[in-house]
Order: structure tokens, then sequence, then C-alpha cells
């Protein structure tokens, strides 16, 4: 602030002292001069006041001057920017606002704005006060077919109504009009280029035992069909050879098929040429990349993992995120043993090179990751090289195939009980690994659901054999990975392999026990995911010496596991047609439970009318829900469980769950499957109206 005392000090202190100084050298020679000289000094102090006074008041008008341009001119700029401005107080309700606000916001001489709150304007729940007073930030809105960039700002304000931090704030909104850059973004959206690879999934199984004529022609069908979707997407097709396609169509296109869920997989069902075996594609598209390079990577990418969830289906890798259609049949089992003799002979050569082998399956094992664990342990142990079985710890199937290992009933070599003695826990493991040691993973295919996720970290040669379809946050860095959702169980892979990898290899009962134990657990006695190639397997393994009476043994449950398991079946509740669902209540923390749960809804299934069961089980001890979901194959559980966070196949699927209440995870079921019947009733009317 001017100060004007210390200013007028500062600028007279050297004129009145020398004055001062005059006057007493005077008076030495006279007294008269005394009185002149004081006269003197309150005159030169009367007259240097009096013009610092009237530059003080010539100062401050032109000071006001200044300020008075500087406001004018404000209020000019903010009246008449291309930015639209507005204040809303603490209270949420609009004080001022300038006239482009009210022109953007709609009010604009037709509706008094003022009062109103954010909400009220922009009549959208995340536009409200309450909500953008929590810290500055932007958005984009859509006002009368225009876009708008929203930006707004909190202004620290007095009261304490709205309390954030001990501070109540106002916000300030900035509006500008952003409508051609956006339309101008979303035409380059629309026309960027996305590529899909396409593969006929099946054709060596459809063309299986045709003439070349019958053979031509299902690849004529195929291409027609997959041309005439191009065409109507107005994009480009390449044929790379029978089997492989590449077709290029703009985003605009993509999203409207993402909308239709892909008709072109009911089109190539619907070829008739002499086949008996319905045709089938796989399609990987993506629009994600910086290059043209990124986005074909990402393609194969995509395409590769609709193949490793079983084909038939669609996998998009749009905005970063994966999306699935199709994958709603069965998925057909392969025929050809070439992929299996070719893994077999990688895995022999993989553990020949390995100093330490590590088998390690999913988290609470069932009798399949112990079968094909025990499978995979044989040929590591055929080539002499140290071998260990990384459990999560003793539960009750792990504790049954090592006491039936260690029994005389079911071994016909001392060797067998070798099994149980290298089945070791995490603890033990991770003092064994070296840098050349090499991980089997079996059955499981995803990092969560490993046994044990430090020896997953301390070992990066790794190997998949699994039967699930590939899930999209599959376990990375993966040297060798074999999977076959067409196969019953991990444990059919792994008997097969074993022929390939040694044919003088032969199995002990034991060893045979095991593995023919974990078939028959994941085809539910035979009934579920069988094809030529499991009842091969198993026919290996009978001659092996398998013991189906052991197989019971191992199977049977106490009678409180009973008793449990029938009164979630006799408590289930149909909330809709053909589906059954059972809630475990206050279940304990244990693989029983889980095992119970599964048991239950493997038995419902079975009950006339029902096409989907569920049993949900509700883990107080931490707050956890498990669920366990079969289906006939009307509907694909694998699909419901995956929107879940889970996963599994078409018929048998599962999820893990925290934080969230039995009720919402059973409306939540309830609604998704209702949505794929709905889906499938539309697609079968569709495909007869077609015909």
């Amino acid at each position: 602030m001017f100060n004007k005392i210390w200013n007028f000090w500062n600028d007279m202190k050297v004129p009145l002292s020398l004055t001062a100084g005059f006057t007493v050298i005077l008076t030495y020679y006279g007294w008269w001069w005394l009185p002149v000289g004081l006269v003197a000094m309150g005159g030169l102090y009367w007259y240097s006041r009096r013009s610092f006074y009237n530059k003080e008041i010539q100062f401050n008008g032109y000071l006001d001057n200044i300020v008075r341009n500087i406001e004018r001119t404000s209020h000019y700029a903010v009246q008449n920017l291309d930015v639209a401005m507005a204040v809303f107080g603490q209270d949420g309700k609009l004080q001022w606002k300038n006239e482009l606000f009210a022109e953007y916001a709609g009010y604009a001489g037709v509706k008094n704005v003022d009062g109103k709150r954010p909400e009220e304007i922009f009549d959208l729940p995340e536009n409200a006060f309450d909500t953008l007073s929590i810290k500055d930030g932007e958005r984009l809105l859509l006002i009368d077919g225009r876009y708008y960039k929203l930006r707004h700002c909190r202004v620290p304000a007095g009261g304490n109504s709205k309390k954030d931090g001990g501070k109540a704030y106002s916000l300030i909104f900035y509006l500008t009009d952003v409508t051609d850059f956006e339309l101008l973004r979303q035409k380059y959206d629309n026309e960027k280029l996305c590529l899909a690879y396409v593969r006929f999934d099946n054709y060596e199984d459809v063309t299986k035992g045709m003439v070349e004529s019958a053979r031509a022609n299902i690849s004529g069908e195929v291409n027609e069909v997959l041309s005439k979707w191009a065409e109507e997407e107005s994009g480009f097709i390449l044929a790379n050879n029978k089997e492989s396609y590449l077709i290029g169509i703009n985003q605009a296109s993509l999203q409207d098929l993402m909308e239709k869920k892909f008709p072109v997989l009911d089109r190539i069902h619907e070829i008739q040429v002499g086949n008996k075996i319905t045709p089938t594609i796989s399609v990987g598209i993506s629009c994600d990349g910086r290059s043209l390079e990124e986005v074909s990577l990402n393609a194969a990418k995509a395409l590769d993992l609709a193949l490793g969830r079983g084909g038939d289906q669609v996998v998009v890798t749009i905005g970063g995120n994966m999306q699935f259609f199709g994958g709603v049949t069965t998925v057909a089992a392969k025929s050809t043993r070439v992929r299996a003799r070719i893994v077999a002979h990688t895995v022999h050569e993989m553990m020949a090179n390995a100093e330490k082998i590590f088998i390690m399956g999913h988290t609470m094992e069932d009798f399949d990751a112990v079968g094909s664990a025990i499978g995979m342990a044989k040929m590591a142990r055929s080539l002499n090289k140290e071998t260990y079985i990384v459990v999560s710890g003793q539960n009750e199937s792990v504790t049954k195939i090592a006491e039936a290992l260690r029994s005389n009933d079911m071994k016909l070599m001392d060797e067998d009980d070798v099994y149980a003695d290298i089945m070791v826990e995490e603890e033990e493991a991770l003092k064994h690994i070296t840098p050349k040691s090499l991980l089997v993973l079996v059955d499981h295919h995803r990092k969560m659901l490993c046994a044990s996720q430090k020896v997953l970290e301390a070992i990066p040669l790794r190997i998949i054999i699994d039967h699930h379809r590939r899930a999209e946050d599959a376990i990375k860095n993966t040297t060798l990975q074999y999977m076959e959702p067409s196969s019953s169980s991990t444990s059919e892979l792994v008997t097969e392999l074993v022929g390939y990898f040694n044919d003088r290899l032969e199995f002990t009962k034991g060893e045979a026990t095991a593995l023919y134990a974990g078939i028959v657990v994941d085809t539910k006695n035979f009934a579920v995911q069988t094809g030529e190639r499991t009842f091969e397997a198993a026919a290996l393994l009978r001659r092996s010496g398998a013991d189906p009476n052991m197989v019971r043994q191992l199977f049977k449950d106490d009678l409180d596991s009973v008793q449990i398991k029938s009164r979630l079946v006799a408590e289930a509740e149909m909330p809709e047609p053909g589906m059954m669902i059972s809630v475990y209540n206050d279940a304990p923390k244990e693989v029983r439970s889980s095992v119970i749960a599964a048991q239950a809804a493997d038995t419902m299934i079975y009950i006339t009318g029902v096409c989907m069961s569920v049993v949900i089980t509700e883990y107080t001890a931490d707050n956890s829900i498990g669920v366990s979901a079969r289906s006939d194959g009307t509907v694909n559980v694998q699909i419901i469980m995956e929107e879940l966070g889970g996963g599994g196949h078409q018929t048998v699927a599962g999820v893990q769950l925290k934080n969230i209440s039995v009720e919402e995870v059973k409306k939540q079921i309830i609604a998704l499957a209702k949505k794929q019947l709905e889906e499938n009733e539309n697609n079968e009317s569709n495909s007869v109206a077609g015909r």
C-alpha cells in the first residue's frame, strides 16, 4: 500500500536538513537569523507538503483510471470471449455467468438459469456439484448436437457448508466449443483400419473323406460367405490359403458388427455341401496399434486367443481391452495327433536340457491336476531328472492319491510311492530351484490359480499343459503352450504325450490309476466332453492296470458331505425355467466345501428340465464367495463365469469373488444367463428365417 508519511520525509529530509544547518550557522553571526531560519523552514515544509499532496492525488487518480480500464477490459473480455464461464457458490447454485454460457447450455433468452445447480443445467448425474467439487478436472459434454469441453476448477470460499479437508469450495466452469475437433476425431476413429485374421477351424475334420470336388465346394462356400461379409462392411479380403484369410474393415463397421454379435459365425454354421460336421471359423480383430505392424500383431494375438479358447468365436482388441463373441458351440474333438507328437518331442528336449524339473497344478488340486502331474513326473523321471510335484497344501485329493500310491493294493512296483514322496509344498520347493530348472504347469494357465505364486516367479522356463479354454490373463512368457479345449481332461493329454515321449514307457498300476481318476472326474464318469481320443486314452490306462474300483474308493465321500450335498439339492430354487440355483451358507474355508458345491451342481444338472445349475458357496471366514456352474450345453457357463472374473469350460465353470453379497452374485448370474438364452433364441429364429 502507498505510505504517505514515509514517502514525504524520505523526499524532504535533505532540503530541511540543509536549511536547518544554514540557520544554525547564521545564528552564530546574529540572533535575528534564528526567526528567519525558522520561518524559512516552516515555509519550505508547508510548500513541500502541499506539493506532495497534489502529486499523491494525481497519482491515485492515475491508478484509479488504470483499475477502471482493467475492470472494463476484463468485463468486456469475460462477456465476449469464445469461452463460456460460470461461477457456482459453495451451496452449488449458479451465482454468475456470461452470455455465452447461457447460450451453450441452451438457456439463452428462453429460460432463467440463475440459481440452478450443475446437474439441473446439464441433466446428468455425473455432472452433480458434489461430484465435480471433489477435484479439478475436465470432461466432454454433448449439448443439442454440439460437443463442449467442460473444465471445472475449485476456488476456496468462506463458510463450511461443503467440507473437503476443512475447506469450503465454490466452482468455476469453463465451456469451450470443440465440435469441429470432436467430429474430426470421430471421423478419424471411424475410418481407422482394423485387421481381422480368420481361420477355418476344422477344415480337415469337415472335409475328411470327401472327394476333391467336395473339398473345393466347402472352401468355395466359406470363401463366398467371408467375401460377402467383407463387401457388406466395405472392406477387403485376402485369402492366404484354404484355411486362413485376412480381412480389412474400418472401426465404424467393427462397432456395428460388435452390436450385431458377428452374424458371420452363424452363416458359416449354415453351410451344407455334403459335409456331416458343421464348419466353424475363428476371428482375431484389432484396431489398436501405433502402426500397421502393431495392429497386425495384435490381431494375430487375438486369433491365437480365439483358437486357444476352442475356436468358433471372435476376439476383438479395441481400446486396450479384449471382447469375446460367440464360442457357444461345443468344441469338437480333433482326430489328428500331429500336434501331440510335436509337443511330446519338444517336452522331451526341454526336459533333457533342464537340471531340475518342477510340476505344479492349480490351487486346491483335484484328481485331474494330481493325475496329470504324476504323468508329467513319469516323463521327467524316465530321463533320470530330479523331479518335484509342487502342491498348494494337503487337500483331500492330494491326500487320497498319496495314500493310495503308498498302499500295497494300488502299486505294482515299489517306485509308485516315490510320487507321494516328491510332492512338496512351496517352502520346500523353493529350496531346490536352480537357474536351469524347468516348470511344467498342468490343468491351469492363469497366474491367480497357481498352487504357488513364488515358484512360478522363480522359474522363468515354463511349459503349460491344459485342457481349459484360454483366458485373457493367461500366463505370459511361456516357452511351450499345449492347450486343447476339445480334450476331456489334462490327464487325457498327458496320457497321449507319454506314448509319444518314449514308446517304450509303460504305466505302472499306480500311475495309470491316478491318470484314469483324472479323466473320470473331469468327464463326470465319461458323460461330459468325451471324444474318441478320451476313450482311447482310458483304454490304454485300463490295459496298463488302472483300477476302477480304486477310483471309486478315491471318489467316496463321508456321511456329512453327502448330507450337505443332499440339502443343497433339496433347497435349490428355480428363478428361471431350466435354471437351478442353490446357496451353501456359512461354509468352512476348506477344499471339501468347494468339492461339495461342485458335486451338488453336478447332481442338479441331471434333473429333468434343468439346463443350468449353480451352487453359490458363502465363506464367512474371509468374506469370499465361490461359484460352481454346470450346463447341459444349452448355456455356455464359461462365458457367464468370465463376465464375473472366472472361467472354465462351456459346461463346467466357476469363479471366486470377494466383497460382494450372495444376492448380488445371484442377480448377476440370472441376468447373464437370461441374456445368453435370449441371444440363442434370436439366433435360432434368424437361422430358421434365413433358411
